[in-house]
């Protein structure tokens, strides 16, 4: 199974496979032009040309993404697909410098797996202020908030968070 950035082309696989969700009310629905504006942010599962799998870090604070249209194809169920699509995800932001990531499910035990805690809502107010205002399900929202704090690099760290001794 490989796990890579998605390419232009993937969209026509990723396109039913979040619809397929979304039509369970699982997952938010996505249009095909959403998906090619925000491809740098999806990552795909694939099996020799079979996508499997798709997932998407989105930015919402300079130092916070966000786990989001997380998808494995049926199929492909309980073969720790979406573990690996989450596991990539973190490592990218990791990789971009972000100090947590944060994801919104109703999959608490999974996320639990993947190394999240739930958190209030509150915690994220990029997200309710940009996703959750709009959204239809707002008001009957059963989603729980859940994130997972990094390792932040020393060097990467503003030097007014060290403690007073490294000053």
């Amino acid at each position: 199974m490989l796990i890579r950035p998605a390419r232009f082309e993937d969209i026509e696989n990723i396109y039913p496979l979040v619809m397929y969700y979304a039509n369970q009310g699982a997952l938010l629905p996505r249009s095909r032009e959403s998906l090619a504006a925000h491809l740098s942010q999806l990552a795909v599962a694939c099996d020799n040309e079979t996508l499997a799998g798709v997932v998407a870090l989105h930015r919402l604070e300079s130092h916070v993404s966000e786990v989001r249209s997380l998808a494995v194809a049926p199929r492909f169920h309980k073969q720790g697909i979406g573990h690996k699509l989450v596991a990539y995800a973190v490592s990218q932001a990791e990789l971009l410098g972000y100090h947590k990531v944060i994801a919104f499910t109703r999959q608490i035990s999974f996320f639990e797996r993947c190394g999240f805690q739930p958190v209030a809502r509150e915690t994220v107010p990029a997200k309710y202020f940009r996703d959750c205002i709009g959204c239809p399900m707002l008001a009957h929202c059963d989603e729980i908030a859940m994130e997972r704090v990094l390792l932040v690099p020393v060097s990467s760290r503003n030097p007014a968070e060290y403690p007073a001794s490294l000053h």
